[in-house]
């Protein structure tokens, strides 16, 4: 039987079928979701404005018919309808399975996920819970901040004004970006992150390189980013449950040129944004409320969509509705670096050349709270959109922004099930006697992946995750808390004062708190050391300082960089 053609062998995780804890989740942040359309079924690279600028679960599935999502399309009376030999409802529920499993053994609490082809939905649905306190189900609706996966769509805008005649790829970004020094680094460097230190030279993911692209749109299209948002993509698609970032709706004025009634509709959609949560992977593992990201949006990251909005938009993209087949064709071939050798990005997206197939794929990830993928397959006309409320969607191959979406456990699934005839098994060495007892050998798995001649993404997901289990328990096993006196408590309560908002630390009955995230957070801070302590939210060292017997301020330590927070009572 060719794979493809029957659902990927069930993959079992030791962690599947265990309930999660649920802590740390800020009180009057729920979300109450529309109800699903149809019945329930069913059984680190962070962007650069994220963590820093803030200084179980039972799946309830809700499936979408293909017919009402043809509908919802907008596809025509006379369009192909799938196989109704039972071979795609097979496959979709297989892959299902495979999701479902990946998001338990992930400790995702919610996420949501489309598969399209040939413009149509084969499977649209939610896996987990869009608020684990509320019991609120993750559906095809939910509403998720895409992270840097927004940035696929300001690769559309520019490339529309190079189809255009209004920007040449080869132009400065220095021409438009003040924040570009010299006329080295040209737009397409930007696109194709090569623009650092000698442009062209090197592949390096950059989110802050990629900002200068916002002062080209605005001054091109002459509008404010989002309004060029809303009218290049959400009006003219029917995006209507996306929103250009969480602050439009904050008032009728600020944004006023985005329209009333799209306003109003923005805070309805709102109602369903999905709460984001981080995880903690000491014991049986807990998720953590995280925070929502900054309320801005960038040309780098910053859109909220759902999985169904997603697919309007892929539609788009392959039905040449946004870019001619010669521009994709160009932006979706990779990029030459000075020295010929070709690289892991295109114009605008990764390339991934894997075993005859072409993937074009970005991905999203906020550094805690939520995380994308956005994966297709050209020739095949073939996409899956998955989105989630925790970080591990885009955390567990921790190679993504390196250019590898095989070491996806999710996009390993997909190509398994969707993609007829492609082979994900090792190719040139032996299969393991025993796979789980490799995987749980981290010296023997990763020997084993560079000893094939081309291990497979079924071996290299696998691994990637065993890999990322491993680190993550590590990391909080490195910060064991000890047991703190309550005079040591009420000496570091008080306000701390970073240059963009006031950190109050507060002595509930000898606990620490502090109020990270900033939207009404409240987390308890675990010692390490009698001056140093953290947060499970969050990789900071927070270090309290003393002059003269007297606490003067907070350190916020993250790597080599340090923010410190005058003592201000």
């Amino acid at each position: 039987m060719k794979t493809g053609d029957s659902p990927p062998i069930f993959i079992s995780y030791a962690t599947a079928d265990r309930e999660l804890e649920v802590h740390g989740a800020a009180k009057g942040t729920g979300i109450a979701l529309r109800p699903a359309s149809s019945k329930p079924s069913g059984p680190r690279n962070a962007p650069h404005r994220g963590d820093r600028a803030e200084i179980a679960i039972m799946s309830h599935a809700s499936r979408v018919t293909i017919a009402a999502l043809l509908l919802a399309l907008g596809a025509t009376e006379g369009r192909a309808q799938p196989a109704d030999d039972g071979r795609d409802l097979h496959l979709i529920e297989g892959f299902e399975q495979q999701v479902e499993a990946h998001r338990r053994a992930l400790g995702i609490p919610g996420m949501s996920t489309v598969v399209v082809r040939d413009g149509e939905v084969l499977s649209a649905r939610g896996f987990g819970y869009a608020d684990l306190e509320r019991r609120v189900p993750a559906t095809a609706d939910t509403l998720y901040h895409l992270a840097s996966v927004t940035k696929t769509f300001t690769a559309v805008l520019v490339h529309r004004l190079v189809e255009q005649g209004k920007l040449g790829l080869d132009e400065p970004v220095a021409r438009y970006s003040p924040e570009f020094k010299d006329n080295g680094a040209q737009v397409r460097h930007v696109l194709s992150h090569t623009s650092e230190n000698t442009p062209g030279d090197a592949f390096n993911y950059s989110p802050d390189r990629f900002e200068g692209l916002k002062d080209i749109l605005e001054k091109k299209y002459g509008k404010p980013l989002r309004q060029i948002y809303v009218e290049a993509f959400l009006e003219p698609l029917a995006m209507r449950d996306s929103v250009p970032s969480h602050d439009v709706a904050d008032d009728d004025t600020t944004h006023a040129a985005l329209g009333l009634d799209n306003l109003a509709r923005y805070r309805r959609n709102l109602a369903h944004f999905a709460k984001p949560y981080t995880y903690w992977a000491e014991g049986n593992g807990t998720s953590e409320y995280a925070g929502y990201p900054p309320r801005e949006l960038w040309v780098s990251a910053g859109l909220l969509s759902t999985v169904l909005d997603m697919a309007r938009y892929d539609k788009a993209i392959d039905d040449h509705t946004l870019l001619k087949a010669e521009t994709l064709a160009h932006a979706w071939t990779p990029v030459l670096s000075n020295a010929g050798k070709p690289l892991p990005f295109g114009l605008g997206w990764f390339v991934t050349d894997y075993r005859s197939e072409r993937l074009v794929w970005h991905y999203g990830h906020w550094g805690t709270g939520f995380s994308s993928l956005y994966l297709k397959v050209p020739a095949r006309r073939l996409t899956l959109v998955a989105l989630a409320n925790s970080e591990h969607l885009a955390d567990h191959p921790y190679k993504l922004g390196d250019g590898d979406v095989t070491n996806s456990l999710f996009a390993c699934s997909f190509l398994a099930s969707f993609v007829r005839g492609i082979s994900n098994a090792a190719r040139g060495a032996a299969p393991p006697a025993n796979l789980e007892a490799l995987l749980a050998d981290k010296q023997a798995r990763n020997a084993f992946a560079k000893s094939a001649e081309d291990p497979g993404c079924e071996l290299t997901s696998r691994i990637a995750y065993a890999n990322w289990r491993d680190l993550r328990r590590e990391e909080a096993a490195k910060r064991k808390p000890i047991p703190y006196d309550a005079a040591l408590a009420a000496e570091y309560a008080g306000t701390y004062r970073l240059p963009h908002r006031d950190i109050h630390v507060t002595n509930e009955g000898g606990r620490l708190f502090i109020n990270v995230p900033a939207d009404g957070g409240h987390t308890e801070m675990y010692a390490m050391s009698p001056t140093e302590f953290f947060i499970r939210i969050r990789p900071w060292d927070l270090r309290f300082v003393k002059e003269g017997g007297k606490v003067v301020r907070l350190d916020f330590v993250e790597g080599d960089v340090t923010d410190s927070a005058p003592r201000v009572e």
